[in-house]
């Protein structure tokens, strides 16, 4: 591979690594070292990817492997996934895949234009107002926007309250309605 991830890269290869971050995003509730380390040392995980039974790694070898890795083996395997994914379906069988992501992203207002929005972290000591911001919370299906929401109350600065709100608002009561939603990982 041209990103050289593997070297000095004995049991965590970079394959391995993407194996066990997406393995462990799929089947735990929350990720840490030392669930990728349990992950990583269960013999369902070894025998799907082919690893050797007497494998072994440690939380502080994943996260030495991971403060070193080169994020542009990642950018390189999604590449190679949709490249994939894209000579499979045309973009008109893509689009009825029916994949819908969701996601939200903060806006501040950098000068108090806003007449509603909600304040994050600590208030400024210098006696200037805090900047307001909003909520952006979209729906994309690859081709256009599906729906979005503007939030500007402070109960939607929680991602379970805002992602929510607009899932709920695409999904019909229709034993034919097939989109697959896609969202944050860290939605509860």
């Amino acid at each position: 591979c041209s990103t050289k991830v593997d070297y000095c890269a004995k049991v965590l290869s970079g394959e391995r690594m993407f194996y066990l971050l997406v393995f462990a995003l799929l089947a735990a509730d929350q990720i840490s070292q030392r669930k990728l380390e349990v992950v990583f040392n269960n013999s369902i995980f070894k025998t799907l990817f082919n690893i050797s039974a007497d494998a072994h790694v440690t939380h502080s070898s994943i996260s030495t492997r991971l403060s070193k890795i080169d994020l542009s083996f990642f950018e390189k395997a999604y590449e190679i996934i949709y490249g994939r994914f894209s000579k499979l379906y045309t973009e008109e069988e893509i689009l009825h895949l029916y994949l819908i992501r969701v996601d939200s992203s903060m806006v501040a207002e950098c000068c108090n234009r806003l007449k509603a929005g909600f304040t994050v972290g600590k208030k400024p000591g210098d006696g200037r107002q805090p900047r307001k911001q909003i909520k952006y919370t979209m729906a994309y299906d690859g081709f256009a926007v599906r729906l979005a929401e503007v939030f500007n109350k402070a109960v939607y600065l929680s991602e379970d309250m805002a992602i929510p709100k607009v899932v709920l608002k695409l999904v019909k009561k229709d034993s034919k309605h097939t989109n697959l939603y896609v969202i944050d990982r860290g939605l509860s």
